[in-house]
């Protein structure tokens, strides 16, 4: 994300699971908002049902890994004028797709559709942005955490995450501290002191590849089958997996994490990897505009489901590939127009104006 800065040299495999993890963002909506899974609901006993649904279980672990990457790579100096870059990334695509829309469809505009333009972290145009706009506000005390507790305090406060946020919440079956399901700040802070304490500390029982591997297969497997169970009939005495805070989504996005880190890759895959990884937010941002997602992705892979299991699974694992690869070449145009126009620059002149005037380190002081 934008608030993510460091000269260290980026872990790759850490980078490939940025690319990998928007892709299974662009597969979730294509399963939900583009109608896939609501088509093989009449049929729950199908091959069609099962595989659309591994995709799912898959796919529902983007977000997680997502946000457990923000405190992995977390490090160096955190910089306010990567959050005023980040915040004119978003203005970029809300204000254009929005002026788009308006022009192309003449009785569409409203007032609103300006208000969530102009504000989308306070009106939650991105529930992601959002909660991660908060979460960039909290980066230099969390950063100051990380660094400072013993490994015995950290490891505490992890537990205690886990267990409040993630294990209680699954058992009794309640949103008990009202972490939206994981679509929220809490749990995004609470991913990113975990994804810190993962790069800091490790896991005992993920520290080898093939630990890591079958934590990752049993996630998945485990919220697949109780998902498969409960169609058919089966009473299991374990609640539903499919949400971003069950213990199921959380073990397998941390195994994820730990095994993509321990990947590397010849100089021809770096290359590919390290242009495209930073690309992948504004693939989010482009299809998941609320005009974008409403209007177009809607209901529009229905058919998929109507398809041979593995041909709705080429179907849609080849949907999502197409749309995060006309996106990435979208945000590369942006990305270009940035450059040339010096955005960069002149969110770090901001940042040194503000500094100067408030005569203090924190440029928000």
């Amino acid at each position: 994300m934008g608030a993510e800065t460091g000269k260290k040299e980026r872990n790759m495999g850490i980078e490939l699971l940025r690319i990998v993890s928007m892709l299974l963002i662009v597969t979730a909506h294509i399963l939900g908002q583009g109608g896939v899974l609501a088509g093989v609901s009449d049929a729950p006993g199908s091959a069609q049902y099962a595989v659309a649904w591994l995709l799912e279980c898959c796919a529902l672990l983007s977000v997680n890994c997502y946000a457990l990457i923000s405190g992995y790579v977390a490090g160096g100096q955190f910089r306010y004028a990567r959050l005023f870059e980040t915040q004119m990334h978003v203005w970029f695509y809300t204000i254009l797709i929005t002026a788009g829309f308006c022009i192309a469809v003449p009785g569409l505009f409203q007032p609103a559709l300006v208000k969530n333009a102009l504000f989308p972290a306070m009106t939650g145009q991105y529930w992601y942005y959002t909660a991660y706009f908060g979460l960039m506000l909290f980066m230099p005390a969390l950063r100051c955490v990380t660094e400072h507790l013993d490994r015995i305090l950290f490891r505490n406060l992890v537990v205690s995450i886990v267990i409040l946020f993630s294990v209680c919440p699954a058992l009794f079956v309640s949103d008990i501290y009202q972490t939206a399901q994981g679509y929220s700040l809490i749990w995004l802070t609470a991913l990113y002191l975990i994804g810190a304490y993962l790069k800091k500390y490790g896991c005992p029982f993920l520290k080898k590849p093939l630990y890591a591997a079958v934590c990752l297969v049993l996630g998945v497997g485990t919220a697949w089958g109780i998902q498969l169970a409960g169609v058919r009939g089966v009473e299991v005495p374990l609640p539903n997996m499919l949400v971003f805070t069950s213990p199921a989504m959380l073990l397998a996005a941390a195994a994820a994490l730990v095994l993509f880190s321990k990947l590397r890759f010849s100089s021809i895959v770096k290359k590919v990897v390290g242009f495209c990884a930073p690309l992948s937010f504004g693939v989010y941002l482009i299809h998941v505009h609320p005009l974008v997602f409403d209007r177009i992705l809607k209901d529009r892979f229905v058919s998929f489901a109507g398809a041979p299991a593995y041909l709705l699974v080429l179907e849609v694992l080849g949907a999502a590939i197409a749309i995060y690869i006309v996106c990435t070449l979208i945000e590369a145009l942006r990305a270009w127009l940035f450059r040339i126009c010096r955005v960069r620059e002149g969110c770090e002149s901001l940042e040194k104006c503000i500094k100067s005037k408030s005569g203090s380190g924190d440029p928000l002081a």
